[in-house]
């Protein structure tokens, strides 16, 4: 047998062999070593290719990649979860546990050797309404209660736009006349807050809020409006950009701000000094050279934040360029699944130092992040809200180190390095303001 060349990296190999916890580490990040697995779980498939879409990890917990796997003439999209021995469920691949069938057989199986768990789309172990949003009766059921007047939706089609396994599944929904509407179904712990999230804001100004048509209590689905327009990390990777729409986005974003939600959970600063030493644990398992700096890193973060007063305005909670579409001069703020109430400078934060993982990957030069957030900050102080950019520096290295975890999940071969400038970014700073 010709040896197989390994897709690992040393420090991917190096992080496999440290979580002893997780013995499937190493097949489910290695693409090559997964489909080798499969194909002695399943021989009489032709099983042509696979591919990591994502990954989310969870040190000595567990790993979770999306794989899109070539079955024949079929595309199956696959959740591969690496998990302990003892938190593996083989209840679920019992012969009687009900699942969809797929063109690889099974909706689930378990390759024993590495205790890893393979769901097969549609079926999921926590998102049971996703098989019946991919087939057409049981969807048209459903949508007659969620969109009760919205017939022409009830037996129309359907296109996948995002896919968490376990958390989260987006779709577009066309009706026969070619009206559309965003579908999202969700776990239990996930629905109530959403639920809560989607009415919470309104649009104004610049702003503007996808309005919920719809909702199953039952199912975990919600059905909002479908909006228009162009994703703003479009508008930021074309060649000529557009520096009227960045402004536009922080008035937007300001007016977000600035609305009354007395609803939303409160991050606390207790909240936010927890999650940076996470973070910081985080990035030193995946890069043990690099603990000390990012351990530092959280614990300046910490101090500034214990003695910041606190910040109860509405808060986005995950911005980014995939949060915002642009429509002339509206500006669409999406996904607020994940809103509360915190420090408005969070959210700005957020975005900017995505710009900065942007210039570290080469996708955006530096003077082009630098104009961008120069621009983002001026919309922002057209509105009637106070500006928090004298609270910006901190979020802006809090937003790198939530970030550079990217480069991993996204599977990036350079992701080592990217971290690394990325601790450095942060650090610097940090340096410059404090």
């Amino acid at each position: 047998m010709t040896p197989r060349n390994p897709v690992l990296s040393p420090a991917e190999a190096d992080l496999a062999s440290r979580d002893a916890a997780l013995p499937g580490l190493a097949t489910v990040l290695d693409p090559d070593a997964f489909l080798a697995a499969l194909r002695e779980a399943v021989p009489a498939l032709e099983l042509k290719a696979a591919k990591v879409a994502h990954v989310r990890y969870r040190p000595e917990k567990y790993c979770r990649a999306l794989y899109h796997v070539d079955v024949g003439e079929a595309e199956c999209d696959l959740d591969v979860q690496a998990c302990r021995s003892e938190d593996l469920d083989w209840s679920l691949c019992n012969e009687g546990t009900p699942a969809v069938g797929t063109p690889l057989g099974p909706g689930r199986l378990v390759l024993r050797d590495s205790a890893v768990l393979v769901t097969v789309f549609p079926n999921d172990t926590k998102l049971e309404q996703v098989p019946k949003l991919t087939n057409r009766d049981e969807r048209a059921s459903l949508l007659r209660e969620v969109l009760p007047d919205h017939p022409e939706m009830w037996w129309g089609e359907i296109r996948s736009l995002r896919y968490w396994p376990g958390r989260r599944y987006s779709v577009e929904a066309r009706g026969a006349d070619g009206s559309r509407v965003l579908l999202k179904v969700y776990t239990r712990s996930g629905y109530h807050r959403a639920r809560r999230n989607a009415e919470a804001f309104g649009s104004r100004g610049p702003l503007r809020v996808a309005r919920l048509l719809g909702y199953s209590n039952r199912h975990r689905l919600l059905a909002f409006e479908w909006l228009p327009g162009q994703m703003l990390s479009e508008r930021c990777a074309a060649p000529d950009i557009d520096w009227n729409a960045i402004v536009d986005v922080g008035a937007a974003l300001a007016e977000l701000h600035a609305q009354p939600t007395d609803g939303l959970e409160w991050w606390t600063r207790d909240d936010e000094k927890a999650y940076v030493f996470s973070l910081a644990r985080e990035i030193g398992f995946l890069s043990p050279p690099l603990s000390g700096r990012a351990g530092a890193i959280a614990s300046r973060l910490a101090a500034w934040l214990g003695s910041a007063p606190p910040v109860q305005l509405p808060v986005h909670g995950d911005f980014s360029e995939g949060q915002v579409l642009l429509n002339g001069r509206e500006a669409a703020i999406v996904d607020l699944d994940s809103a509360c109430r915190g420090d408005p400078a969070d959210d700005l934060g957020s975005l900017i130092s995505q710009w900065e993982i942007n210039v570290l990957s080469g996708k955006l030069s530096r003077g082009s992040a630098d104009t961008m957030a120069d621009a983002l900050l001026d919309g922002y102080r057209r509105s009637s809200i106070r500006s928090p950019v004298e609270r910006l520096a901190p979020y802006i290295a809090a937003g790198l180190l939530r970030r550079v975890r990217f480069a991993f999940r996204a599977r990036r071969p350079d992701w080592p390095q990217i971290t690394q400038e990325a601790l450095q970014g942060a650090e610097a700073v940090l340096d410059a303001h404090f």
